[in-house]
């Protein structure tokens, strides 16, 4: 069961990956003027909606941790149809950034009161949770630095992504 577990972490860190860039090419679509910015933002956190989603299977000790996740993917669903101009209400799109933001840091730190995620996988995706979060819930507050919190962001989950991946990958040689 263990090393089910760790293939699906391993896969959450795949997703993570892909999401970061995501992430990171529509900053530089960005900066250069090119357009399609937007759809890359649906991708990416369609790309981190699926991440929480498979962490959220794969936490096989802890129910609480299962359930912020969980919060954490449907935040980030939610966020994603907001982007893609499905007609999400504004109001919705607030309780999704709460969503997104308060489950994937609470999960990620009881992810790691709990052992399931260790090292630096684990200090950086609280990390980059946090700085989501941030990015989510007070986007006046990072303003002034530009394009730099989504680069951050991009980097936050490509790293977690690939510390996800080459941990979990290297526990089951």
């Amino acid at each position: 069961m263990a090393v089910f577990s760790s293939s699906r972490r391993s896969a959450a860190g795949i997703a993570f990956i892909v999401a970061g860039a995501l992430i990171l090419l529509g900053v530089i679509l960005g900066v250069a003027a090119i357009g399609g910015g937007s759809w890359l933002t649906v991708l990416a956190y369609l790309a981190i909606a699926v991440g929480f989603a498979i962490l959220a299977i794969g936490s096989i000790a802890n129910v609480i941790a299962r359930i912020a996740l969980i919060v954490a993917a449907i935040g980030w669903f939610l966020l994603a149809l907001g982007v893609a101009g499905l007609g999400v209400p504004g109001e919705l799109l607030s309780i999704a950034a709460l969503l997104a933001a308060i489950g994937g840091v609470t999960g990620a730190i009881v992810l790691y009161t709990g052992r399931e995620i260790t090292d630096r996988s684990a200090i950086a995706f609280i990390v980059t949770t946090i700085l989501a979060a941030i990015i989510l819930l007070l986007p006046a507050l990072l303003a002034p630095l530009g394009v730099l919190a989504p680069i951050l962001l991009g980097l936050g989950f490509l790293i977690t992504g690939l510390l996800f991946h080459w941990v979990q990958r290297g526990r089951r040689r």
